[in-house]
């Protein structure tokens, strides 16, 4: 008996005491960060690429931008109608991740796409500290 076979046979051995969703409780433990992320830099540009297979609509997925972090929220779904999950180990259901980055960026991305499950994020270095001034008025 071969390695992979005796894993899936105590794999299934423990569902069957424990029910097929006792994994489930463990799945952060035992997977990395999700979605998964490349960071790509130059010298005043970052690249983000983000992994996000089964967004159907752009409307599920959301990034914000402060500083030196990029947090993308989001929401995964699969339905498939008159079928029973048999087993799952796509990721599925809501989801966020804050990414740490390089430098500070501009809080606006200088292109953003997605395509084929892959969203793709050029953000400029921010050049110098966003300041703003803050005019108060005399209330005599």
């Amino acid at each position: 008996m071969d390695e992979k076979t005796s894993y899936h046979d105590w794999k299934k051995s423990v569902n069957h005491i424990l029910g097929h969703d006792f994994w489930n409780d463990f799945q952060d433990v035992f997977t990395k960060e999700w979605p998964q992320v490349n960071l790509y830099e130059s010298e005043d540009i970052i690249l983000c690429l983000i992994a996000l297979p089964g967004v159907k609509t752009l409307d599920d997925i959301h990034l914000y931008i402060h500083h030196t972090t990029l947090l993308i929220k989001g929401h995964i779904h699969f339905s498939f109608p008159g079928y029973k999950t048999v087993d799952e180990e796509l990721y599925k259901g809501s989801f966020d991740r804050t990414i740490e980055l390089p430098f500070p960026v501009q809080s606006h991305p200088l292109e953003a796409t997605f395509n084929r499950g892959l969203m793709s994020i050029k953000l400029q270095r921010l050049t110098q500290q966003e300041n703003s001034e803050i005019m108060i008025k005399d209330e005599d």
